[in-house]
C-alpha cells in the first residue's frame, strides 16, 4: 500500500464521531468509491405494547429494579388505561373514568397511584397498541418509562394525548414528561388531574392548577421529588421524552441534501464521493429528532498487486470501515475471457492472486463492486487490477 495512502487514510479516520443522546443516525464511514454502505437510525429501545379494555387496568409488570412510593418498596405496578399507573391492583378502579382531585379515599378511584394526567382516554380503538413501557438504563441508574403515545381522547377521536410516567431508580423520583395534552371541552368539561396519592387516598399532590380541572400542556417536563415518607416536591424542569419505541408509531426520513432518498430506518447508499447524510424521525407525530453521518470516500484504489509473500501489497482489498456497515457489498474479479477467478460479499477478505488454490497468472483483470437491489444488481463501481508475478 503506498505511503500517501496510508496517510490519506489516516487523517479520515481520525476525523470525530458526532451523534445525540437520543437519536443516532451511526459512526461516520471510510469507503472506497462505490462500497454499498448501510446507515442505520437508531432511537432508544422498543417498548412493550400494553393491550387494554376501555378504561381497564393491567398487570402487573415488572419495574426492573426497587421503587420506592410513599415509604413502601414496589418492584412491580399497574397500568390504568386512563392515564396512570399504581403500585396496586386497584381492582375497583376498573371502569372508572371520571376525573378527581387528590386526596380521595372513594373506593372506585385509583389509590397508591401516579397520575400522569388521569382522564378518559379511548386507547381500545384501532390503531393500537397506544401504551408502551420498557426498563432503560444501566444498573443503580435506571428508569421504567410507561408511555401513552397518540392516545384518543374519550369524545374527541381527533384529539391525541401523548406523555410518558418515568419512575428513576436510587433517587425514586417521578417525571412526567407531556408532548401534547389537547383539551377537549365536549367530555367532562376537559377535566383532568396531573399528580399522585399514597395506598388509602388520604395524602396526595397534584401539579397546581391541574387537579380535576380543564387545562392544557404541550412540551412540559415535571418531577416529583420525595422529601419525607408521606411529602413530595413539585417543580417544573426540561422537556426531555426518554427514548423508547412506541410500536409502529415512529417515522424515519433519510435525506441527501434537499432529497430524500429514504422513509425506512435502514438505507443502502454507494457515494463516489464524500457525502453527507441526514437522518431525521417523528415520534407519535409530534417530536423530530435529526442527526447527520458522513461517509468520507478515499478515492485512490490500489490499481497493481503482488502477492509474494512479502506482507507488502499481497492482496488486492477494497476499503469499507466500519466493517458492520458494509452488509450489502460484493465484490468479483474477472480474467480476460470473462471468469470469476475471485468473488466475496465480506469487506475485510482480499484477493490473494489465486483461484482454488492455483495461482492465476500474472496480467490485467476487470474488477466490479455491486449490491443488490429491487432483485436487481447494480454496479457501483469497477476498475482495472493488474497481478504483478
Amino acid at each position: 500500500m503506498p505511503k500517501s495512502y496510508l496517510s490519506l487514510l489516516t487523517s479520515y479516520l481520525l476525523l470525530p464521531i458526532i451523534s445525540f443522546a437520543q437519536f443516532d443516525a451511526g459512526p461516520n464511514d471510510t469507503i472506497n468509491p462505490g462500497v454499498p454502505v448501510t446507515l442505520t437510525a437508531t432511537y432508544g429501545l422498543i417498548g412493550e405494547g400494553v393491550v387494554t379494555s376501555d378504561d381497564g387496568v393491567e398487570g402487573p409488570f415488572s419495574i426492573g429494579f426497587s421503587f420506592s412510593f410513599f415509604g413502601n418498596i414496589y418492584t412491580q405496578f399497574y397500568i390504568g388505561a386512563n392515564g396512570w399507573i399504581s403500585f396496586s391492583p386497584n381492582v375497583n378502579a376498573r371502569g372508572t373514568r371520571q376525573p378527581f382531585a387528590v386526596p380521595n379515599a372513594a373506593d372506585y378511584n385509583p389509590k397508591n397511584c401516579i397520575l400522569g394526567p388521569f382522564q378518559d382516554l379511548n386507547p381500545i380503538q384501532a390503531g393500537g397498541p397506544y401504551i408502551f413501557y420498557r426498563t432503560v438504563g444501566a444498573d443503580s441508574n435506571r428508569s421504567m418509562v410507561v408511555m401513552w403515545c397518540q392516545t384518543p381522547m374519550y369524545q374527541c377521536m381527533d384529539s391525541l394525548i401523548t406523555f410518558q410516567i418515568v419512575l428513576n431508580e436510587g433517587t425514586n423520583t417521578i417525571e412526567n414528561h407531556l408532548m401534547v395534552k389537547p383539551s377537549c371541552i365536549d367530555w367532562q368539561n376537559n377535566a383532568a388531574t396531573q399528580g399522585m396519592q399514597n395506598e388509602n387516598g388520604y395524602i396526595g399532590y397534584a401539579v397546581p392548577g391541574r387537579n380535576a380541572t380543564s387545562w392544557s400542556a404541550r412540551m412540559e417536563g415535571w418531577i416529583f421529588s420525595p422529601t419525607s415518607v408521606d411529602s413530595f416536591q413539585i417543580a417544573q424542569i426540561p422537556y426531555n421524552l426518554h427514548p423508547i419505541i412506541p410500536g409502529e408509531k415512529i417515522v424515519y426520513r433519510w435525506y441527501q441534501g434537499s432529497e430524500q432518498i429514504s422513509s425506512q430506518q435502514r438505507v443502502v447508499v454507494s457515494p463516489t464521493e464524500t457525502t453527507t447524510y441526514h437522518a431525521y424521525t417523528t415520534l407519535c407525530d409530534g417530536q423530530e429528532f435529526m442527526d447527520s453521518v458522513t461517509v468520507y470516500v478515499i478515492p485512490y484504489i490500489p490499481n497493481a498487486f503482488t502477492p509474494n509473500g512479502d506482507r507488502l501489497n499481497d492482496e488486492f482489498k477494497i476499503l469499507g470501515l466500519p466493517p458492520e456497515n458494509i452488509t450489502e457489498f460484493h465484490l468479483q474479479v474477472f480474467n480476460g475471457w470473462g471468469e470469476v477467478v475471485f468473488s466475496t460479499k465480506s469487506i475485510e477478505e482480499g484477493w490473494d492472486g489465486t483461484l482454488k488454490g492455483e495461482e492465476c497468472p500474472g496480467g490485467v483483470y476487470v474488477w466490479a463492486i455491486f449490491y443488490r437491489v429491487d432483485n436487481k444488481h447494480t454496479v457501483t463501481n469497477k476498475g482495472l487490477i493488474t497481478l504483478i508475478r
